[in-house]
């Protein structure tokens, strides 16, 4: 179309009308080239060179002179706007709306709106349906999840959808014209929180308070004080002018928008307002002080806080000083000082307010003061009466009063403005003004508002504090609404996750990059996030997957009340995992130190066991020796080598290393089991004392562990008596009722007591602490305690410690009773086994050690078995591959080269008939197959003859 183009009808619907009006365009005759052609922008360029001739719409000079020219306005505005035309709804869009497709442009051109905008379909369809039916939409601040960055995220539009008619008069399209307006909901969110922040503090400011948010100054906030002057109106989340339309009515609704648009406070004093103070009275007339103190962010002003006082009765003392001064006016000139002197003597309120009150000449100089100029300033009446104004004023605040006293000679009054006055101390003092011409003379009254302005830079600082605070601490912490949603995290979170601020707020708390990678973690967050938004402290330790790693995390999630509800929730983290492998380092040298303080009494035990075998042994071989004593000394022989068993076992289970395995345990035979080994560790001077009580019940716990935390205790108590003393190991039960500590029910109770030095009060509340040790460096790691107090609080029990110096210590491990009863069992004693002349077939001895294979191939021949002995698995399988094959193998464990695991594997594969038992000392037994006989060193002739009936058994239970 063709610049001379006559355009009959120009119908457009106003944003903000409820009248709904369609765009009306009537061609000519006959259209000539596109109008859009001449355009110089990137979309006009783009929509003349795209091939429509595979669009509903064909070819662009087959276009309707309305469709061309409602796109030629469109492309010319620099608002952000589309075009909607045709059956589909094809879509055009001129440059500023590239901004709001994002990821989706360019490849939007000429598609249809449907497609282009399929994710936000069903929320804008019915706005389509109603203005293709020829009604006009207008939707402000319109949330909308958009995926045109190819991921979702929260968006506000302000749009309007107007209706554009074809040739025939018909619709045959759309026109929207759009804002982008999220980023100002979002502030507008964040200012909210912020400001029911301020408001806890200022509920109870004797002073007025309120905060205004956005250009319509919409009441976020109002303390009781405020709602007392306007008559307790329902004010919160309307705009001033609605809320208070007298206020608009006076002018303040003006003043907050200069205070808004500018950036720059304002204050009065005495300022005039008439409001209607209770429903359905009558206006009254208030006078007040008062600042509008904008508030900023990083985009510019984003509300006003009004703060003043009512000074109503200072007014009206102002107003009775002003008739008195009229009426001294009238008198005559000469004796107008001294009537003024007569008045000033007459009028308390001269007296007795706080304001500075002055009267000046026509240039300034100080004809008149009360007595609040001294009692604020300090400066006496000769001092200042007769004196410039100036005189006093700061250098900085010259200029604006010689322009004040400009306008006050020309008549006009001041209702407001500050400067800066010095005290006789030296000190400044701010003050703000009102001063009113009459009759060649100023009448000026001053306000103090410095502790004011004070207050408000105060509360300015305090807040940047507080985000630096935040910002510098080093735990991870964040904000979220009781929803879950993410309103704020601090830099050590997005450090640790490696995203942006954007990245995370916004979000369910559970769904951010901190938990989101780590399976299972979301469902977990999210329940202790329901506990926590119910009023709960949760806390709990986690692992989480993050850019960085796993990472161990100390989380905790921590209500926020206000006037008994809650309005957010807080979580908090400390990174812990250095600290936990620390702890796992230090747990383990624990251990090995245990270990090698239990070295040298178990060498000394070993000694005094080794002693009745040998003599045993002597006697065996001394043809002389009496029966009886032979005899006897057996017997000493075979208990010494019993005691030998258990303690090597004992000392197997302390070197391995496994999880906490709980179970029904029988502390007091575990407790009896102990006391050597305790014993042994110990030194000779300590005695010894066992008082397990009769009728125990079964302890929840894991046996090696407990047995661990006994010992741990057990040296510490030794430590703790250099002189000498008596140790006690003890077991009762116990039932608890109304303990904070423990829940109520029964429990066993495990104590060791010594009667060493003793802890004061501050080494007892330190005792477990991780790493406290009082021992000195290496003799300790400071974890035994620590090890024993984590593991009572594991098993739902507790630890405690009774000490005083001097009067030694006991250690009590409280442990929840079990579910099933747990009967001891009496050592088996050994049998005999009858020997038989009766072949039983072949029996394969394999071991590295002679005489341990002799002694089996011995007791093996007494009962009926034809013998062959090899010293190593590969001897054995030498012997094997020459034709043996026997009933059974008895094989040891651990052997230079193949252990007997393996040649057990081998052997079964070979010969399935084989019975086959693998003899070891070695606890660690994972690598043997299911089905093979396990027999422990060292072993009675009896527990192998009962070994070789099991393999055997099996053998043809199999078959």
């Amino acid at each position: 179309m063709s610049r001379s183009l006559r355009r009959d009808e120009w119908l457009w619907q106003d944003a903000r009308s409820s009248t709904p009006r369609a765009l009306s365009v009537t061609s000519p005759a006959t259209a000539g080239s596109p109008d859009f052609l001449h355009i110089h922008s990137a979309m006009a360029s783009r929509v003349a060179a795209f091939d429509w001739t595979q669009t509903p719409l064909g070819p662009i000079e087959h276009w309707p002179q309305s469709l061309r020219t409602t796109l030629g306005l469109m492309l010319e505005s620099r608002f952000a706007m589309c075009l909607c035309w045709g059956p589909e709804l094809t879509l055009f869009y001129n440059d500023a709306y590239m901004r709001v497709l994002g990821a989706k442009e360019p490849g939007a051109l000429g598609q249809p709106l449907a497609v282009i905008w399929s994710d936000v379909w069903e929320d804008i369809r019915p706005l389509v349906d109603s203005v293709m039916s020829g009604t006009a939409t207008m939707q402000e601040d319109m949330p909308l999840t958009m995926l045109r960055n190819g991921y979702p995220e929260e968006t506000f539009f302000t749009f309007s959808y107007t209706p554009v008619r074809g040739e025939d008069g018909g619709i045959a399209g759309f026109l929207n014209v759009t804002t982008d307006v999220t980023r100002r909901v979002q502030n507008e969110r964040r200012l909210s929180a912020d400001v029911a922040q301020l408001g806890r503090m200022f509920d109870q400011a004797p002073s007025f308070m309120a905060m205004l948010t956005g250009p319509d100054h919409v009441f976020r906030y109002a303390n009781p004080a405020y709602m007392r002057l306007i008559g307790g109106r329902d004010v919160l989340g309307k705009p001033a002018a609605e809320a208070l339309p007298e206020a608009a009515q006076q002018g303040y609704v003006a003043l907050l928008d200069e205070a808004f648009n500018s950036g720059n406070p304002f204050s009065a004093d005495g300022m005039r307002f008439v409001v209607q103070a209770s429903a359905g009275g009558e206006p009254v007339e208030r006078y007040l002080d008062f600042v509008y103190q904008p508030i900023s962010d990083e985009h510019g002003v984003a509300g006003i806080f009004v703060q003043g006082v009512d000074v109503t009765a200072r007014r009206m003392s102002d107003l009775v000083l002003r008739t008195r001064e009229a009426e001294l006016r009238a008198l005559n000139r000469d004796l107008e000082r001294e009537v003024l002197e007569r008045a000033r003597e007459r009028s308390l309120t001269w007296q007795v307010t706080p304001d500075l009150l002055a009267v000046m000449d026509a240039e300034g100089v100080i004809e008149a003061i009360n007595p609040a100029w001294q009692q604020l300033l300090g400066w006496t009446d000769d001092e200042l009466l007769g004196r410039r104004w100036l005189d006093r004023v700061c250098a900085e605040d010259h200029a604006i009063t010689r322009a004040v006293l400009d306008n006050l000679r020309a008549d006009k009054p001041v209702l407001h403005f500050e400067n800066r006055f010095r005290t006789r101390a030296g000190g400044v003092r701010t003050l703000s003004w009102m001063a009113t011409p009459e009759g060649g003379r100023f009448y000026c009254s001053g306000r103090d508002v410095t502790d004011i302005k004070a207050a408000a830079d105060a509360l300015a600082r305090s807040q940047a504090q507080l985000r630096t605070l935040f910002e510098t601490s080093y735990q991870l912490q964040g904000m979220c609404r009781p929803d879950g949603i993410v309103t704020d995290a601090n830099r050590p979170v997005l450090e640790a996750l490696g995203v942006g601020f954007d990245d995370v707020v916004g979000l369910p708390l559970w769904e951010t990059p901190w938990f989101s990678a780590t399976p299972g973690m979301p469902a977990r967050i999210r329940a202790m996030f329901v506990r926590a938004a119910a009023g709960e402290t949760v806390r709990d330790e986690i692992q989480v997957d993050l850019p960085g790693g796993r990472r161990c995390h100390d989380l905790s999630l921590r209500p926020i009340h206000d006037d008994g509800r809650i309005i957010a929730v807080v979580p908090e983290a400390i990174d812990t995992t250095e600290r936990r492998n620390a702890e796992e380092a230090l747990r383990q040298s624990q251990k090995l130190e245990s270990l090698g303080q239990l070295t040298g009494g178990v060498a000394h035990d070993f000694n005094n066991l080794l002693m009745p075998i040998v003599t045993a042994l002597d006697l065996a071989s001394d043809p002389n020796a009496r029966p009886e004593r032979r005899a006897r000394m057996l017997g000493v022989a075979r208990r010494s080598a019993d005691r030998a068993t258990s303690l090597v076992q004992r000392l197997l289970s302390f070197a391995r290393r496994q999880p906490l395995q709980t179970t029904d345990v029988d502390v007091g035979a575990l407790v009896v089991g102990m006391a050597a080994l305790v014993e042994s560790s110990c030194s000779p001077r300590i005695r010894l004392v066992v008082a397990a009580a009769d009728g125990l019940l079964p302890a929840v716990a894991d046996p090696g562990q407990l047995e661990m935390a006994i010992l741990n205790l057990g040296m510490n108590a030794c430590d703790a008596m250099p002189e000498g003393g008596t140790l006690t190991l003890a077991a009762r039960n116990a039932r608890v009722t109304g303990d904070g500590r423990l829940a109520d029910g029964r429990y066993v109770v495990v104590a060791v007591s010594d009667t060493g030095h003793g802890m004061d009060e501050a080494t007892r509340q330190r005792a477990i602490e991780p790493f406290f040790s009082t021992k000195g460096i290496g003799k300790g790691t400071g974890l035994g305690l620590s090890m024993a107090h984590g593991l009572a609080l594991q098993l739902g029990g507790y630890l405690s410690i009774d000490s005083s110096p001097g009067a030694g210590t006991t250690v009590e491990l409280w442990l929840p009773v079990g579910t099933s009863r747990v009967a001891a069992h009496e050592p088996t004693e050994d049998t005999v086994v009858d020997s038989t002349a009766e072949p039983r077939g072949t029996a394969l001895v394999v071991d590295d050690e002679d005489s341990v294979r002799m002694c089996t191939a011995d007791a093996l021949e007494d009962m009926g078995y034809r013998i062959v002995e090899a010293g190593s698995a590969e001897e054995a399988l030498r012997a094997l591959d020459d034709g043996l094959a026997p009933a059974i193998l008895v094989t040891d464990h651990l052997m230079p080269g193949m252990t007997g695991a393996e040649l057990a594997r081998a052997v079964r594969e070979r010969l399935p008939a084989t019975a086959i038992i693998i003899v070891s000392g070695y606890t660690n037994m994972a690598d043997i197959a299911p089905g093979v006989t396990i027999l422990n060193k060292p072993f009675r002739q009896h527990e192998l003859a009962a070994s070789v009936g099991l393999a055997a058994a099996s053998i043809h239970g199999a078959a």
